[in-house]
């Protein structure tokens, strides 16, 4: 090693094989050596520029600039870096320009003072960094002119970017939300903590992507909008998630159509009721109750048939109550009088009556709190939702047993209805119309819905109504 390094063997290797340009002229600027990427960055051949100026290397318009920072170089040479934050340009031996970072270096010869230049050509970096910044153009374009809504928060909670639309919904420039913390500003007291969490278990258990959800925040004028949002967490050069990207669309709009349509349906739904339970009782209870008071002028004659006759009659006449105790059923449960006379509580007690113990399924329905002040449209609606609960579990199920219990307390009413019967998977529960119209009814009310089952122990139907 000691005789490569006597012979220059080794010097000659790294300054033949280095990837960045080695420049070396004399005091004067005149050009003594350059190795094989310098004359790749130039164009130039070694025996061409050797013995050349180093101005020819130069930009015309930068020339006699370049030859007063050579003279104060050469006064008072040292080891840095040129034009430091500075654009440098060299020329090709084809007139073309190309940039450059170059390092400057000193040492003494036998010939006196010698300036090693190191030039690196970062053309392709410029032309990736161009790129960059006219990608970052054009999604800050796209941020101030999209309609959708886009939120970065670190770690900390806090705004670290938000775009137009944000904060025209918020009623803040886009500066002003930097810093501020989204949680205990921006989102109503009920959803804090929930979010809160939701956010931290994202760092924590690391999600990249989020399913999408929905939550409300306050705008500028204290009204609540419902956003849809999509998050993605963001990393920084550490790998380290710092940062969450949240994108949304208001839905506000959507939701109230969306509300209003299915209030409309289920208007729809319980005119229909009332409708036929007119008709039935105006019309087809009328008939009925004509034919049997026919049945009863015929009754004082009947002594006068066999008894073949007289059973036949018998007969009839317990088909003919039974079937107006079944319209009277049935027009009932399609207007339920009695939710308006006694209340929601007589109205569910009248449920169970009603269907008596069908194939020996035992009903226990447990109330608590004041169910008879309520109003008339939401017991109506919980009135519907226990009925559609129970008449599914009766249809599907396959139950010995079927428990109720409503508790209503000051701020909401709670709502559990369970069965020990055959349970069903949860990708089946958007299947059914019952089930659909049970959310529909909770959704109006605000509510929140809850459905468990298996195979082992039936279903269980949890609801809580704000009131």
């Amino acid at each position: 090693m000691q005789q490569f390094l006597e012979e220059g063997y080794l010097f000659d290797i790294i300054y033949r094989n280095s990837v960045e340009g080695i420049l070396v002229t004399d005091a004067k600027g005149t050009i003594v050596h350059c190795n094989p990427s310098c004359e790749q960055i130039f164009g130039y051949l070694k025996d061409e520029i050797v013995g050349q100026s180093v101005e020819i290397l130069i930009p015309e318009d930068q020339r006699e600039k370049h030859l007063a920072h050579r003279s104060a170089y050469i006064s008072n040479p040292q080891s840095r870096q040129m034009g430091l934050n500075l654009e440098l340009m060299g020329l090709t031996k084809k007139g073309g320009l190309v940039p450059l970072e170059i390092s400057l270096s000193h040492a003494d010869s036998r010939k006196g003072l010698i300036i090693i230049c190191f030039i690196i050509d970062v053309s392709k970096r410029r032309a990736l960094q161009s790129e960059l910044e006219k990608e970052k153009a054009m999604i800050r374009q796209y941020m101030n002119v999209t309609t959708s809504l886009f939120l970065v928060i670190n770690r900390e909670e806090k705004i670290v970017l938000a775009n137009n639309a944000l904060g025209d919904l918020l009623g803040l420039s886009v500066q002003e939300l930097k810093g501020r913390n989204w949680f205990d500003e921006f989102l109503p007291k009920a959803e804090k903590e929930n979010m809160r969490q939701m956010f931290k278990d994202l760092f924590e258990k690391g999600v990249l992507v989020s399913d999408t959800f929905e939550n409300e925040i306050v705008c500028h004028n204290g009204r609540k909008c419902l956003i849809e949002w999509h998050n993605t967490l963001l990393k920084n050069d550490a790998g380290q998630y710092e940062a969450t990207l949240s994108s949304g669309i208001d839905i506000t709009e959507r939701r109230a159509l969306e509300k209003a349509r299915t209030e409309a349906l289920l208007l729809g739904q319980e005119n229909e009721r009332q409708r036929i339970a007119r008709e039935l009782h105006d019309g087809l209870g009328q008939s009925i109750s004509a034919i049997n008071l026919n049945l009863n002028a015929f009754e004082p004659e009947l002594q006068k048939f066999n008894n073949k006759v007289q059973s036949i009659y018998s007969n009839l006449k317990n088909n003919l109550n039974e079937t107006m105790e079944e319209i009277r059923t049935i027009s009932h449960n399609l207007t339920p009088r009695i939710l308006e006379d006694f209340g929601l509580g007589k109205a569910l007690e009248n449920i169970i009556e009603s269907l008596g113990q069908p194939d020996g399924v035992i009903f226990n329905l447990s109330l608590h709190g004041n169910l008879v002040n309520l109003d008339k449209g939401f017991a109506l609606a919980v009135y519907r939702i226990v009925q559609e609960l129970v008449n599914n579990a009766l249809k599907h199920a396959d139950p010995t047993e079927i428990n109720i219990h409503v508790v209503r307390s000051k701020e909401e009413l709670n709502l559990l209805v369970e069965d020990n019967g055959k349970g069903f998977l949860h990708s089946q529960q958007s299947m059914g119309l019952g089930l659909s119209n049970v959310k529909s009814r909770v959704d109006i009310l605000k509510g929140t819905l809850h459905i468990d089952s298996n195979d082992k122990s039936g279903t269980s139907v949890s609801i809580c109504i704000p009131l």
